[in-house]
């Protein structure tokens, strides 16, 4: 049976030194338990990593690292942002469909990094 969050989860103390050694692109997903959509884009991203093996997926739970909820400005979930190397890069925002999701992903790789919130 698959868990809902089969992600590497990462907490605040733990976040950005798990990042720095990623090389790559992550998607940090910020999620709380009982959230329906959390549980949608939980299964959206597995099917990601399907076609995209190079995108790390990490989780946070918001709850319980409610630090980095507030560093990041977490007022809904689930939250998306986009890590390139371990340095922040963008939020993610797309409608939660395989097709868009990577067509958003590459084009938010494809533009210059946003300073961090």
């Amino acid at each position: 049976m698959n868990t809902p969050y089969p992600f590497t989860t990462l907490t605040d103390q733990d976040f950005y030194a798990v990042l720095a050694e990623t090389k790559g692109a992550s998607i940090v997903f910020f999620t709380q338990p009982g959230c329906a959509s959390c549980r949608a884009w939980s299964l959206l991203l597995q099917e990601l990593q399907k076609v995209r093996a190079d995108i790390h997926v990490f989780r946070v739970d918001a709850q319980v690292s409610s630090a980095l909820a507030q560093e990041y400005a977490i007022f809904h979930l689930p939250a998306l942002f986009v890590f390139v190397n371990g340095h922040y890069h963008a939020p993610l925002q797309c409608e939660a469909r395989l097709p868009t999701l990577q067509a958003s992903l590459t084009s938010l790789l494809a533009t210059p990094a946003l300073d961090a919130p």
